[in-house]
């Protein structure tokens, strides 16, 4: 089912499958990559229990969980909605447990603002263990002209290591410098042939997307909660992909238990927890 929200400058429609927006409509024009050229189909899948490459291990076993994990398989529960903002859950199941050995509720919201929306993921444990996992957003963004005529400003001073990830997207341990301060301009040599920029730890929790001949501003995305930001292109798409994570990808020769990892949160029993993240045009 498509839900649609809006007000006087914003419509959203998000689906109940996966709880992921598919169209964001923004002062008259559609602001998400719609698939134009069937490069990759998804605008906004939700990460849950990790982002990117992963081997989740629990107690030596290897459950084998895909890639960004499962929420955009499931099909979610409204929980509320009203003009301006919708809620959707989706608890543990028998799908969710085989690749995934625990219990939890994963709610979403999306909140409209005068310049966009808020996407707020609260994440419950009603079991009597402790959870581990690391969430992440995976926004795309549709832009008008090749991506290298765009470039990201970040808030803060960052030095821009970026890590190298393998075929299979797990992190090889080494790094190649871009320069430092606040612009990274999107260079061909690495958005090319669809490999993903990953910026491990920064210090900034908002980055712009501006075009460069006008320094206009396509989006700005805030991220408290979320360390680690990465970018991707598909080859030959109008679009950018602005993703904070909360953990990276698993090191390619990397074998320990998921709970254990940099950046993976472990939610004690009964305990809820929440992040919020802002995209504004």
């Amino acid at each position: 089912m498509i839900y649609t929200i809006k007000n006087g400058t914003t419509e959203i429609k998000i689906s109940s499958l996966g709880a992921e927006v598919r169209s964001v409509i923004h002062n008259g024009r559609e602001r998400a990559w719609q698939n134009e050229t069937g490069e990759w189909a998804g605008c906004a899948i939700l990460l849950f229990p990790f982002a990117g490459f992963n081997r989740l291990i629990y107690d030596g076993v290897d459950f084998g969980i895909r890639k960004h994990g499962f929420l955009r398989n499931e099909e979610f529960t409204l929980v509320g909605m009203n003009e301006e903002s919708i809620e959707l859950s989706l608890s543990a199941n028998e799908r969710t447990r085989a690749v995934y050995p625990y219990e939890f509720t994963f709610f979403v919201r999306y909140t409209l603002t005068p310049r966009g929306y808020e996407v707020t993921y609260t994440v419950k444990n009603p079991s009597n263990r402790e959870i581990p996992f690391a969430a992440g957003g995976h926004e795309s963004f549709a832009i008008r002209g090749e991506v290298c005529d765009y470039y990201v400003e970040f808030e803060r001073e960052e030095k821009f290591d970026l890590l190298v990830h393998n075929s299979q997207g797990m992190l090889t341990g080494e790094t190649v410098n871009h320069g430092e301060g606040r612009i990274l301009a999107l260079e061909r040599e690495f958005t090319d042939n669809s490999a993903t920029v990953i910026l491990g730890n920064i210090n900034s929790r908002k980055a712009t997307l501006r075009e460069k001949a006008t320094d206009e501003k396509v989006v700005e995305i805030t991220f408290e909660g979320f360390s680690n930001l990465l970018l991707w292109h598909p080859h030959g798409s109008k679009m950018l992909c602005i993703e904070p994570w909360q953990a990276l990808p698993s090191y390619a020769d990397e074998i320990k238990e998921f709970k254990t990892r940099e950046g993976v949160r472990c939610l004690c029993a009964g305990e809820t927890i929440s992040f919020t993240r802002a995209i504004s045009y």
